[in-house]
């Protein structure tokens, strides 16, 4: 036994052995061959690479696609979503425009060939089609997600080795420099705009410059920092560095941003696929529902399963438009720039006229209530174009609405002369026998009214055309039902006009659609409002890092303020362009603008620095406090996520549960109670 393990593991021993040697052989000659190539590329560097002729072949295939028109619009709005984030590269930023454009029509061809190959109902197919769109509006979501969150985290690394060359070096331009060639590549862009602006002669115009294209606050914030130091000088206080301690509050608050996103996106996650689910699962719960229960097909053929189609359409648009409401928050601020269709509207006579006669009244209640609503939700709207948009909306929606009904009643008419008939007492799935009945019934039916149209036909010529029609070999009794159910289908075709009821849904949809605009914005608002504490902590994290530097006034620190509100920003800059005509007038409009108390508690703090206290000691309660306030944060962020994640849960699973109990459970209930009347009134009949 033990020479059989001794030859056991001698033979493993050899084998291992020989496959070191092969191993070994095979690296040192892919090794010599890698070495060979790179030797090559260096002697003719003429020759690309498969990556550099690829990344060519992208910006050729850039250039071609921006001459075409809706190509080039498509390209353009995948590139403002990028621009932010590739500052100042445009090979860059067309090779990551292109790369994600590709990816995303790959995505969608890919979904796009078995869909169109597998469904073949028109409907369904729409829905579908809608689906993948708004599906590709989400990836491109998740890819500049992506791209944010990365840069944030290169940020949070930037910090920390800035604060290590800033000790070997003690000069804030050589710090960043020196960071910034350790950077990966989006930070290095930024580190390397950052350099240029406090080595510029002209640093304070080129600091507002970029201020102005830096994507998130904490660049801002760095960037703002390090010029004020380059240009006035460190300060040393019991604490060390001033430079040192303001980078350390701020690379608290990148942390603080990183955690909350990453856990408010973990709860949201996947919330916006499930609300568009339902899109996917309406025709296989109508196909299984009519292949069990008949009369649930005639329900979905009729006026109101078309109605209950369209308003689980409308839900699961909501929901995706209030779920993207939640998650993009925090996202960008918004390229303003390009040409909105609303101010192109209202450049035509006619819809000023329209304006001028539903608009409110310059200076009227209701014009303030709207600008306030449209500034609370950081809308770069015009009240004008504000009311353009909602006449539109109410249009669109009025019309829809109409051709809605006009629709659903050709299909109701559709529905009365080609739906099979089958018996009122049929439950269950019908049999092969009785559904070929129930379409030669069908088929009767419709040739005896294309004889009798025009006229009004009696009871007794219908069973006349009857016997002729089927040649006398029916009862009399049952010719005497179908006439009965040929003059209820005529009874039924001759209803087929609006109604005075949907003419008052079409109006109400229209006053639906006419006030969504200004709904929407109050759900904002309401998001918003949320986030109000939150800002507040972060303003008074930003007054810390500023408040014993020299030469600090209350005016610089509104300017640091609104570059970081968000919330805040409008009433901020109210205040800033009323500033210069007096602080305690500005700073008290600021406080009946944004009466958010613990904002007025720190607006008060900055009148008293304003008019008696210096900065410093108007704040000194946030460095003894500090302990405290960041644990009291902690909590605050968890119950601020924990309330949107279920505002995210309430809104995702919204179109899910009108899909399960409106579009089945209740239907199925309801025609099930019709049949059990009807089966109930025959049996009495027979009794």
């Amino acid at each position: 036994m033990n020479l059989e393990w001794l030859s056991l593991l001698l033979g493993g021993a050899t084998l291992l052995f020989l496959g070191a040697v092969l191993a070994f052989q095979f690296l040192s000659r892919y090794g010599e061959a890698g070495a060979a190539r790179k030797y090559e590329a260096l002697r003719q560097p003429a020759k690309t690479s498969n990556k550099q002729a690829l990344h060519n072949g992208m910006q050729q295939l850039y250039t071609l696609c921006s001459r075409v028109p809706l190509l080039r619009t498509y390209l353009h709005f995948i590139r403002r979503r990028l621009v932010i984030l590739h500052l100042g590269d445009e090979w860059k930023l067309r090779l990551e425009t292109m790369r994600t454009a590709l990816w995303l029509w790959g995505m969608l061809l890919a979904a796009a060939v078995p869909i169109t190959l597998w469904v073949r109902d028109v409907f369904t197919l729409v829905m579908l089609m809608i689906g993948g769109w708004v599906c590709h509006g989400m990836l491109t979501d998740v890819f500049v997600q992506r791209l944010e969150m990365r840069l944030l985290r290169q940020l949070r690394q930037f910090f920390g080795d800035v604060r290590h060359h800033y000790h070997r070096h003690g000069m804030v331009e050589e710090a960043i420099y020196e960071a910034t060639d350790e950077a990966p590549y989006e930070m290095t862009l930024h580190g390397q705009e950052i350099v240029e602006v406090l080595t510029d002669s002209h640093a304070e115009e080129r600091l507002e410059q970029y201020l102005e294209a830096a994507p998130n606050r904490y660049l801002k914030g760095l960037a703002g920092l390090s010029y004020l130091v380059k240009e006035y000088g460190d300060k040393q206080t019991d604490s060390g560095s001033l430079y040192l301690k303001a980078l350390g509050k701020l690379a608290g608050e990148l942390n603080f941003e990183l955690l909350r996103r990453e856990r408010l996106g973990f709860l949201l996650h996947g919330l916006s696929v499930i609300a568009l689910l339902p899109l996917l699962f309406t025709r296989p719960i109508e196909a299984w529902a009519s292949y069990y229960f008949s009369a649930m097909d005639a329900f979905y053929n009729s006026v109101m399963g078309w109605s209950i189609k369209l308003g689980l359409m409308v839900v699961v648009w909501l929901s995706y438009v209030l779920l993207r409401h939640i998650q993009n928050l925090e996202t960008s601020p918004k390229i303003t720039s390009r040409k909105r269709w609303e101010k192109w509207a209202h450049g035509r006579g006619w819809m000023r006229w329209l304006v001028h006669r539903l608009g409110p009244a310059p200076g009227s209640r209701e014009a303030e209530r709207m600008v306030k609503l449209l500034k609370e939700t950081a809308s770069p709207l015009r009240l004008e174009w504000f009311y353009v948009q909602r006449i539109v909306a109410g249009s669109m929606a009025f019309l829809a609405a109409m051709g809605l009904f006009i629709a659903l009643h050709y299909a109701d008419r559709h529905q009365v002369l080609y739906a099979p008939v089958y018996a009122d007492t049929l439950f269950g799935q019908a049999t092969p026998e009785e559904q070929e009945k129930a379409l030669e019934a069908a088929v009767l039916d419709r040739r005896i009214i294309d004889q009798v149209k025009g006229v009004r036909p009696t009871e007794e010529s219908l069973l006349e055309l009857l016997r002729k029609e089927t040649g006398g070999e029916r009862s009399d009794e049952a010719l005497r039902a179908d006439a009965q159910r040929i003059m209820g289908k005529l009874e039924k075709l001759d209803r087929q006009y609006v109604k005075w009821w949907q003419a008052l849904l079409t109006v109400l949809a229209g006053w639906v659609g006419y006030w969504a605009p200004v709904g929407i914005r109050l759900f904002q608002r309401k998001m918003r409002q949320m986030e109000m504490k939150h800002e507040v902590d972060q303003l008074q994290a930003v007054i810390a890092m500023l408040a014993d530097m020299d030469r600090m006034s209350v005016e610089h620190l509104l300017i640091w303020m609104e570059q970081f509100a968000r919330v805040f920003e409008e009433p901020l800059q109210t205040c800033l362009l009323h500033f210069d005509q007096g602080a305690e007038q500005a700073l008290a409009q600021l406080k009946e603008d944004a009466p958010f108390q613990p904002f007025v508690r720190m607006v008060e703090k900055l009148e008293l620095a304003a008019s008696t206290l210096p900065i410093r000691k108007a704040f000194d309660d946030l460095e003894s406090e500090y302990v405290y306030a960041q644990e009291e944060r902690k909590q605050e962020y968890e119950r601020l996520i924990e309330h949107k994640a279920g505002w995210g849960r309430m809104i995702g699973f919204a179109p899910m549960m009108a899909l399960i109990f409106g579009y089945l459970v209740i239907p199925l209930i309801v025609v099930s109670l019709n049949q059990m009347s009807v089966y109930y009134e025959q049996l009495q009949r027979i009794q």
